[in-house]
């Protein structure tokens, strides 16, 4: 016997509302005190969204039920860069970096910083968190006040910014 009642539209919107006000709020700490120890719980957030083996795979199941497709900015590998739109799938699953040989995708960098660092920190971690920390890369113009973050800090900070753009113009979480 479950003790379980299915979330309706209603309670689905209210709790993305809150996880977008939870991402707003550590985003807020990361760049305002430069603290990044808080990319840990971001990187939670986001694989709770965009997760479909580790999280719920939440923006996949709103757009089912809102019968809609969210579309992401995205920067194109053609030069000179430009700003192309994709969907869920292709956004989560681009390249955002490599490092000595690996390649990393949003999916992939969400889920192991959630998955080592964030959820539960694991007894052994890939080896790639501790060559983050070495690894500083700008947000924003540091010659006008911009930030340079750990590498892994920086990517998980604009998948957040990008994703909360997207929820609050196409689902309107505000």
């Amino acid at each position: 016997m479950t003790n379980k009642i299915k979330l309706g539209k209603e309670e689905l919107l209210t709790e993305l509302k809150d996880t977008a006000k939870h991402m707003e709020l550590l985003l807020s700490c990361i760049i305002k005190n430069g603290d990044v120890s808080y990319a840990k719980q971001l990187s939670v957030d986001l694989r709770k969204l965009f997760s479909p083996t580790k999280g719920n795979d939440f923006l996949s199941r709103l757009e089912k039920l809102l019968q809609t497709k969210l579309v992401f900015p995205d920067r194109s590998k053609a030069l000179p860069p430009k700003t192309i739109y994709v969907g869920l799938n292709e956004y989560r699953n681009k390249l955002v970096f490599a490092l000595q040989g690996r390649t990393f995708t949003r999916i992939k960098l969400i889920n192991l910083v959630a998955g080592q660092k964030g959820a539960h920190t694991d007894e052994s971690v890939d080896k790639l968190h501790f060559q983050s920390e070495k690894i500083l890369l700008p947000l924003g113009n540091p010659a006008r006040g911009g930030l340079l973050l750990q590498q892994n800090a920086r990517y998980l900070v604009e998948i957040t910014q990008t994703t909360l753009k997207v929820l609050s113009e196409q689902i309107k979480t505000k």
